[in-house]
């Protein structure tokens, strides 16, 4: 093998190494921009969950709701029940006891 073909071999390497490392370096290009794109939606993502969670908060309070209204409501019931007592104590007639 002549020093020419060796020479020119050493290019055809060297050319196609230079090519794998463009297709490499582009490769990886692609991917940082997609892995950009990806980090920049996950942003937009969150902030929509935090506004959904922020927007749906009144929901999860509903079992404190509901609990207070129940004891609001054994409130009402307790006064309605008393209230009959005295309405029934006060309207019927008085039984006067001498002794």
């Amino acid at each position: 093998m002549t020093d020419s073909e060796l020479f020119g071999l050493f290019y055809v390497g060297l050319g196609i190494a230079a090519v794998l490392v463009l297709v490499a370096a582009g490769l990886l290009i692609a991917v940082w921009m997609v892995a950009r794109s990806i980090l920049g939606h996950a942003a937009e993502a969150l902030e929509a969950a935090e506004k959904i969670a922020a927007d749906t908060q009144i929901i999860w309070e509903l079992e404190e709701t509901n609990r207070v209204a129940g004891e609001i409501l054994m409130g009402a019931e307790s006064i309605e029940e008393h209230g009959a007592q005295i309405v029934k104590a006060v309207s019927e007639p008085q039984i006067i006891r001498g002794g």
